[in-house]
């Protein structure tokens, strides 16, 4: 079998624009979540990095029996 230079793949990716009302909403739908999971993975990020700042910063007051120390 001769190869004409051409790639195919086995399922080929539909590069159209949608035309249908129903598409364009679907369209419009996954650009809006896919920002907002991104947004939402951001902030994530950024909580869980300053939490285990704070907690670092903990483990310098915390008693050995794993309880935190009070100061009456």
């Amino acid at each position: 079998m001769s190869h004409n230079g051409k790639t195919s793949s086995l399922f080929p990716v539909a590069s159209q624009i949608p035309t249908t009302a129903w598409e364009r909403t679907d369209a419009a739908v996954k650009l809006i979540l896919g920002d907002e999971a991104e947004t939402r993975a951001d902030l994530t990020a950024s909580l869980r990095a300053a939490r285990l700042a704070r907690d670092m910063d903990g483990k310098a007051h915390v008693a050995p029996s794993g309880k935190s120390e009070s100061h009456d």
